[in-house]
């Protein structure tokens, strides 16, 4: 006995997929981050006295840290810090951190040198002591304290 094959109400049901469910459109957020934008970079931090003078790791510190505190909320991803003479930048900012300071690392996909996008590039932003709040500062004992 032949039983009737079931079929979707299109008939090709399952046939074709889509990026998203519904077929909506994923926003790409991408960003340029070639030999034009690393040299622009490099000589913006060049002409305010930023530019990195030695490969020392010391040298490396000192000067990464100061180059997070003028780009503030900018930052600088990892392909910008190697094209700034800045290698095993990730190691640099755990030194930073190991000295107390607090950084940021989010996560970006970018469009390198080398034209290939690249997943899960880390852009490091410092977080000024304004931006960090203190979970003791917002304990509220109510009272119990004041004699």
């Amino acid at each position: 006995m032949n039983l009737p094959q079931k079929q979707n109400a299109s008939g090709q049901g399952g046939k074709y997929f889509t990026k998203l469910a519904g077929g909506v459109k994923l926003k790409s957020n991408i960003f340029r981050c070639g030999v034009q934008h690393i040299s622009k970079l490099r000589q913006e931090l060049e002409a305010n006295n930023l530019g990195l003078k030695s490969a020392s790791g010391e040298a490396q510190i000192t000067t990464l840290l100061q180059v997070l505190m003028y780009l503030g909320d900018r930052g600088i991803n990892t392909k910008e810090g190697e094209g700034c003479g800045y290698f095993r930048i990730a190691t640099r900012i755990q030194e930073l951190k190991e000295m107390g300071y607090c950084i940021l690392s989010k996560r970006e996909r970018i469009i390198g040198a080398d034209g290939l996008i690249h997943h899960g590039i880390a852009r490091y932003v410092l977080l000024r002591e304004r931006d960090i709040k203190s979970p003791q500062g917002e304990l509220d004992l109510g009272g119990v304290y004041d004699h």
